[in-house]
């Protein structure tokens, strides 16, 4: 009896104890902790493709750039300037006096210019006339400097009249030092043109150039004001190149 009793009482205490505990959280509770669980992650995926979203468009934005710069000219590259090219060469020597006035009584000196125009060779040299003497190459004073004349031809029935040439020439200033130089530093220029020629009324009119170049090199060997003695060589160029570098019109 003793021992039933003691089993009844620890029946009926662990019945109590049970019924002490915290109530568990009913079924409604438990759905809205799992809504706001949901909503949360729901939350967060959102987040993670908006993110996802800018990335790839700042990728899209950066390659763009990238792409253009590669596009861009490179400013450091200067733009080369066309190179000329000549459509002669020449190659001349003087010596003989430098006249101040032009008569049948003037006189020439000796030496040639030999030159290319285009292709085709030319060379004027000394022409003497009959009873008249040496009168080309001519070497006179011509506004400060000197300019020395070479014709293709020359002859008797064109000294008491006027007659229209060709002519290769050279210039540079009359106080021209002895020594070997550039013909530009100098101020020098050659052209081949055409020439009227009066010897008799002592007039020389350069009509027009189709060649010049004050692209070349010199030699002056003697130069007293009376007398000289040089050579030169050098490139020929298009006249409409020159500009103002000489006073006379190009040839059509």
């Amino acid at each position: 009896m003793k021992k039933v009793f003691i089993l009844v009482f620890a029946a009926a205490f662990l019945f109590i104890g049970c019924g002490d505990e915290d109530p568990k959280p009913t079924s409604s509770d438990d759905n809205e902790e799992v809504a706001d669980l949901d909503d949360e992650n729901e939350a967060d995926e959102d987040i993670e493709i908006v993110n996802d979203e800018d990335v790839v468009a700042d990728e899209e934005i950066l390659s763009d750039e990238d792409t253009g710069s590669t596009e861009e000219p490179d400013e450091t590259e200067e733009p080369t300037e066309p190179q000329v090219e000549p459509i002669g060469n020449f190659s001349l020597n003087f010596t003989g006096q430098v006249n101040t006035t032009i008569s049948t009584s003037s006189r020439g000196g000796t030496g040639a210019a030999n030159f290319n125009y285009n292709g085709m060779p030319f060379s004027f040299n000394q022409i003497s006339i009959p009873m008249v003497g040496d009168i080309f190459p001519l070497a006179m004073v011509n506004s400060g400097n000197i300019i020395v004349l070479w014709l293709d031809s020359l002859g008797l029935s064109d000294i008491s009249g006027t007659s229209e040439k060709q002519v290769f020439g050279i210039s540079f200033p009359q106080g021209a030092e002895i020594g070997s130089g550039t013909m530009k530093d100098l101020g020098s220029y050659a052209f081949y043109g055409d020439i009227t020629v009066n010897i008799t009324g002592g007039q020389f009119n350069i009509k027009c150039v189709r060649a010049v170049s004050d692209s070349g090199e010199y030699t002056i060997n003697s130069n007293d004001g009376a007398n000289i003695a040089f050579l030169a060589n050098g490139d020929l160029f298009d006249p409409s190149l020159a500009g103002s570098m000489i006073p006379y019109p190009a040839c059509e």
